[in-house]
């Protein structure tokens, strides 16, 4: 299906879930975020591009895998959180990116707070967004994007629908935990994320750094620094600007 301005998308159960499909769009996320605002689409609603037009990550970051080795897809949540854990969204997304990777490719993946999987060699094999839609006292939606290398994982283009099914899996796993509160999804993001132990220089937004030794993921989704004086500061994603491991 071709993403036609004011053309009504066709919606079909696939993966025992609501699902669109467009060959080209926008994005990925920005089909999903207007299905689920404009629409209500469902808790675990999800949408695949063959060809994104403007594939942006966290801060327009520009995805520049190639289309034809690249699996875009977008996946609406709805938790029960209150506004201040909506970063526990992008938790959900990095488990999902890394678990459906894992489980194609038998490789030990590690998360990269907030929005990459990496391997052994910290080489980046997928990128992860959430896009938060709050209400009064609570998140209403959330949109989680996910651009994965089939060609860095080792994956032929013919199992891009495998790894889709992988990741949908793995997605549904994570983003289920969280009926019992963020803490078991914090906990498990916390013990595979590669960052942990390393000291970080980190550029904040508006402007401003700081400097510390990454020491867990809250149970807000939030990067905990240790400074060498032993405070700890809280990061969450959009006080973010950039980091570097120094």
């Amino acid at each position: 299906m071709t993403a036609v301005p004011g053309g009504p998308p066709e919606t079909v159960e696939r993966f025992g879930r609501s699902f669109r499909h467009f060959e080209v769009a926008v994005s990925a996320g920005t089909m999903a975020g207007a299905w689920a605002r404009q629409e209500n689409a469902p808790a675990g609603a999800a949408v695949t591009v063959e060809r994104e037009v403007s594939p942006l990550g966290r801060l327009g970051q520009i995805w520049h895998g190639a289309p034809e080795s690249t699996l875009s897809l977008a996946v609406v949540l709805r938790p029960s959180l209150p506004p201040e854990e909506a970063d526990v969204a992008w938790l959900v997304a990095g488990l999902g990116a890394m678990g459906g990777a894992e489980a194609m490719t038998d490789r030990e993946l590690s998360v990269w707070w907030p929005d990459a999987v990496v391997d052994a060699d910290d080489q980046v094999m997928a990128t992860t967004k959430a896009e938060v839609q709050l209400g009064p006292g609570e998140v209403r939606s959330a949109v989680i994007s996910l651009r994965l290398d089939l060609e860095q994982l080792g994956l032929r283009t013919e199992q891009r629908d495998d790894l889709l099914e992988a990741v949908l899996r793995a997605v549904d796993e994570a983003s289920a935990s969280l009926a019992d509160g963020p803490d078991a999804l914090a906990t498990a993001y916390e013990r595979r994320c590669r960052l942990l132990g390393k000291r970080l220089k980190l550029r904040l937004l508006p402007k401003g750094e700081t400097r510390g030794v990454a020491r867990g993921v809250d149970r807000s989704g939030r990067l905990e620094l240790a400074s060498a004086t032993g405070m700890v500061e809280r990061i969450t994603v959009d006080m973010l600007r950039e980091f570097q491991v120094v």
